[in-house]
Formats: C-alpha cells, structure tokens, sequence
C-alpha cells in the first residue's frame, strides 16, 4: 500500500499520479529508470512523489511517443527550450496531420467495401439488370495475350497487385478483369480468364494514366460462384441482348463485390458483370 497523501503539502503519491494520467506504476517506474520522467521527490522509504504540474509533462510525453523514439523524447526533455519546443511541435503536427489524412482514407476504403458487399448481398443472381454507369478512370495490367504463354495471368495480376500495394488501395476495390465482347461468344479461349485485369486509379495519380471505362447503359449480371466460372452466364448475357435489340460495346467488365476477403467459400463469391450496350430497337427494359 502507499499513503493516500504526500508528506510534503500539495504533492501527488506515485500510485495516483499513475491514476490521474492514466498509466501504470511500471511505466512511470521504467521512465524513471531510462532518465525519460522522474519524480520530483523520492524520499528515505522509497516512496516517490510527483508534482501537480508534472501531469502536463507526463501527457505530453505520451503524446509525443506517438510520433518519436524514446531517444528523441528524452533528449527533447531534457534540453527543453522554446525554440525546441516550436521545432518538436511543428513537426509533431505535420506528422499527426498525415496520420489523420491516413486514417481517413482508409476509413474511406472501408466504407467503399462495405458499400459493395451490401450490393452483393441485395443483388438477385437471376436477374439481368439494366443500368446506366458513369465514366471510370482505371489503371490496366499489361495485356495477358502478349505475355508470356502459361504466365499471362499472374504476371499481368501481379502488375495490379503491386499497383495497389504501393497506392494502399487494397481496402477498398478488388482487382477486376476485362475481356474482349468478342469473347462472350467464343467462352474463355486457352484457359485465359481476363485479357486485362484492373485497380481504380489511384486519387492522386493524372487521369490520363487512366484507361476509361466508358459512362454509359450496361447491362448487368451479379454471379455467384469461383472467378473462373464467370463465363457460364455468358450465354444468357447474349440471349438478352439479341432479345432486347442491344448492340454490345467493345468490352466487358468484371468486379468481384464478395470476395476472398469477405468469403471462405469461393463457391459464393460474388462477381459484377457488366456489359455496355447501344439499343438498335425498341427501349431498354426497366
């Protein structure tokens, strides 16, 4: 047990001053012993006591290791000046600055995820919608089909991995593919799944890096099942169009919406097919 109340008037045992900031005596203990924050009072019994000033000290040592090494906090504590002092902060608020943008991103990512699993989770697998999209800037793999026979698709895969990897997109879209419309006649040709695979593009990269996902109709199919059996719905896809006078656009998109990340079980996964259409007769169904 340690008194309730200091010998000397007005100072604060160590067991509440660890209360009042928040720690425990380990730390104040081990900060005393690294030379970091020490107790203005240690008396005959080994009992130590703090100043009521010192609990701005100590928060401010706790906030400050939050953005350096004890080293660099100790030497600041122990030069402690104004100029110092303006030096440490101003750095210390640029830092915590980029922490929150950080941060915020992120929590932005997030959102975005949950945002497409909902809309996985309200999509009907028998149901080809009909919608119109806006234009999308997208940062394409090489093609698939020039690369390397047998190692296309994980070397053009890889590509977007890395993409995402050094942008910190990976919380939020999953790596889609694009194929030729040609393809949806003639299924998925050598065992190729996507000529291209894609990431959004990056905030902070130029729109001209981009490749451009058209804005326009689409139509579009929600699968479940594995990435690689996306091709069984193609026939339906063609079906629809010829039974709705809709000339397909050039390229057809993937985007897993219940992927890896939110399912053990790839058999229910869930893939956004969209195709972009031009109505030759008649409307588009609603």
């Amino acid at each position: 047990m340690y008194p309730s109340q200091s010998p000397k008037t007005g100072l604060i045992v160590s067991g509440q001053f660890a209360d009042i900031c928040g720690v425990n005596k380990q730390t104040l203990l081990y900060y005393d012993k690294i030379g970091l924050f020490s107790p203005c009072l240690k008396d005959k019994n080994g009992f130590r006591y703090y100043a009521p000033e010192q609990v701005d000290t100590f928060h401010t040592i706790l906030a400050l290791r939050e953005i350096m090494p004890l080293s660099e906090l100790k030497q600041y504590i122990q030069i402690r000046d104004k100029a110092h002092f303006q030096a440490v902060f101003e750095r210390g608020v640029e830092k915590l600055t980029q922490q929150i943008s950080r941060l915020e991103y992120e929590r932005a990512m997030m959102l975005r995820k949950l945002d497409l699993v909902q809309e996985a989770v309200n999509a009907e697998e028998s149901i080809i919608y009909t919608r119109y999209c806006p234009k999308e800037y997208l940062k394409l793999s090489p093609d698939v089909c020039a690369l390397q026979p047998g190692r296309g698709e994980p070397s053009a895969m890889g590509s977007i991995v890395q993409y995402r990897v050094e942008h910190n997109l990976s919380l939020g879209r999953g790596i889609g593919g694009i194929l030729p419309s040609s393809w949806l006649e003639s299924g998925k040709p050598n065992g190729t799944h996507c000529r291209w695979y894609y990431s959004e593009l990056a905030p902070e990269s130029p729109r001209e890096e981009g490749f451009i996902k058209a804005a326009g109709n689409y139509m579009v199919y929600y699968h479940v099942g594995d990435y690689h059996t996306t091709y069984q719905v193609f026939p339906k896809l063609l079906d629809y169009a010829r039974q709705n006078g809709f000339d397909i656009g050039e390229y057809i998109y993937e985007e897993p919406l219940a992927d890896e990340i939110v399912e053990v079980d790839p058999s229910r996964y869930v893939t956004r097919i969209s195709v972009p259409f031009t109505v030759t007769r008649g409307s588009p169904p609603g």
